[in-house]
């Protein structure tokens, strides 16, 4: 093989040109670029450069310049068909190299990453402030290695050991100045540019990305009420008002520690009615040990647990104001059939989701919440993430054979169990990289509760009303459903229940119970993706 180095913005190999070489990276980082221009991948240490090209003589697919100092290793075609004469074995490698490359393209590869990932911490003078409390805030949110290598003094050093570092982290926190010198090198090496600056500051950001080139934006408030502006380049994500120490809150620096490491915490609650207790249970146990939820999605009783939570309540509070809401004789109105066959519960309903989420908006949510529900005329998931609550939860619990379908904008909305009985995907779409779900229809059924003795069998079939059989029919035409959606979570829960059905509110205890139990048995795996905080973040 030849030795070769190239510059910064050398081209490597171009996209149409014969493929008759390919390279190894010995140290360095180079861009992918696709006929348009956008950068779709960032090569390193140890990656292969023009293989595809070789072994199938197509010309070449994509365009690679060097970002940085970039050396490589060449091997033309007729030295590669030698080894491969000499050594036939390669050839077999090579060709399970192109498979995983197709299996990462076609399929979304839940292993995790043999590499770590860069992450730029671009500063201004507030934000330099703020470093050290961000950097203890990522240690503590991640279960894998995070390490430091600042660039603002000596940006060639840290970039030379970014590699090795790379290779035993799984977040490398680069902290860099706005305005310093050989910043553009260090931002091309990175994974990931998160900004922390102040309004001021952003338009120098602005002016410095490369078009297409995206960054985070974390806006930094030195004094109450700034209302920070991004751009499409430069979205802000949040906007932190810092304390009068010039640090930020623990809260917020809770957040943004998750963020950098990819650890914000999801819960994607399932359809259930009043099995919705083992939610709480699962709260409960996630509290106790310190997780932070940084957002909610929910399916039917799911959706209303999840605006309890996303309003701030502890999980202490949501299971007081569920017994509150579900008590005797609002569950004996809300299962009251008319003549028509519909339950005559409506209006109880509604004044109950108006009371205990207080009228407010999802504007007002300290947690952001999305509420599943289907449409009937779109025939497809409708998720609602803006307007009153209390009207989300009416169309989130429009259950067939109970209440109408509720009218938004001019759509007929169901319950979402019709289509999304545990809506994982959405809660991933709201920002969550670790999820978790809790599965309520696809768990074990026990044929007793724990403790007590299997019923008789002449008293299994003792409940014959009709509505019994309809929640019963629903929960075996949604089983499947539900247990694919809970899988989809990286920590799926799917409580075991005993004899119950969806009404059964008096059983309150052992739905809790249920949930708590299954929560305590998978916190091991919670914490091989994401630490608990609470106990670790400064006051």
């Amino acid at each position: 093989m030849t030795r070769r180095a190239f510059a910064p913005g050398d081209l490597i190999c171009r996209a149409g040109e014969p493929g008759d070489t390919l390279f190894v990276i010995v140290d360095g980082l180079a861009r992918v670029s696709s006929a348009d221009g956008d950068v779709v991948a960032r090569l390193r240490r140890s990656d292969v450069i023009g293989e595809m090209s070789l072994v199938s003589g197509e010309p070449r697919s994509a365009t690679v310049v060097a970002a940085v100092p970039t050396t490589v290793l060449e091997l033309g075609r007729e030295d590669f068909a030698r080894l491969i004469a000499d050594h036939p074995s390669i050839l077999s490698n090579l060709n399970r190299i192109l498979s995983r490359r197709l299996a990462e393209t076609t399929a979304r590869v839940n292993e995790p990453r043999s590499r770590g990932e860069a992450v730029v911490l671009l500063v201004g003078e507030a934000g330099a402030r703020v470093v050290p409390q961000v950097v203890e805030a990522t240690e503590a949110a991640s279960a894998a290695r995070v390490t430091t290598l600042d660039a603002r003094a000596a940006p060639e050093p840290a970039l030379a050991a970014l590699d090795d570092l790379l290779a035993r982290h799984g977040t490398v926190l680069v902290p860099a100045a706005l305005g310093q010198e050989l910043l553009r090198p260090v931002l091309e090496a990175a994974d990931r540019t998160v900004a922390l600056l102040t309004d001021e500051e952003l338009p120098r950001l602005v002016a410095l990305l490369d078009p297409g080139e995206r960054a985070e934006v974390i806006a930094l408030a030195e004094s109450p009420g700034a209302t920070p502006e991004g751009t499409a380049a430069t979205p802000v994500l949040r906007a932190f008002e810092l304390e009068p120490s010039a640090a930020l809150s623990a809260r917020d620096a809770g957040w943004l520690g998750r963020h950098l490491s990819r650890t914000k915490l999801g819960l994607a609650l399932g359809a259930g009615g009043a099995k919705g207790y083992a939610h709480i249970g699962a709260l409960q146990v996630l509290e106790g040990a310190g997780y932070v939820v940084d957002a909610v999605a929910g399916s039917s009783i799911g959706a209303v647990v999840g605006a309890w939570l996303g309003l701030g309540m502890t999980a202490g509070e949501v299971e007081a104001t569920m017994r509150h809401a579900f008590r005797p004789d609002v569950v004996a109105d809300t299962f009251k059939l008319s003549f028509g066959g519909q339950s005559t519960g409506l209006q109880t309903m509604t004044e109950v989701f108006k009371e205990t989420t207080g009228e407010k908006t999802f504007d007002e949510l300290v947690i952001p919440l999305v509420v599943m529900t289907v449409g009937l005329d779109s025939r497809a998931p409708e998720p609602i993430m803006s307007g009153p609550l209390w009207e989300a939860l009416l169309a989130a619990t429009a259950l067939a054979g109970l209440f109408p379908p509720y009218e938004r904008d001019g759509a007929r909305l169901v319950d979402g169990l019709a289509l999304v009985p545990v809506p994982t995907d959405a809660v991933i779409d709201a920002g969550a990289d670790v999820t978790v779900s809790v599965d309520i229809i696809g768990g074990e059924l026990l044929p007793a509760w724990p403790g007590e003795e299997p019923a008789p069998a002449k008293e299994k079939g003792a409940r014959a009303r009709m509505l019994d059989t309809i929640l019963e029919v629903m929960d075996l035409a949604q089983l499947d459903s539900s247990r694919r959606h809970a899988a989809r979570a990286d920590v799926p829960l799917s409580p075991r229940f005993g004899p119950s059905t969806w009404r059964d509110f008096q059983l309150a205890d052992l739905f809790l119970e249920a949930g708590r139990q299954v929560a305590e048995e998978h916190l091991p795996a919670l914490a091989a993706l994401a630490k608990p905080q609470l106990s670790r973040l400064p006051a």
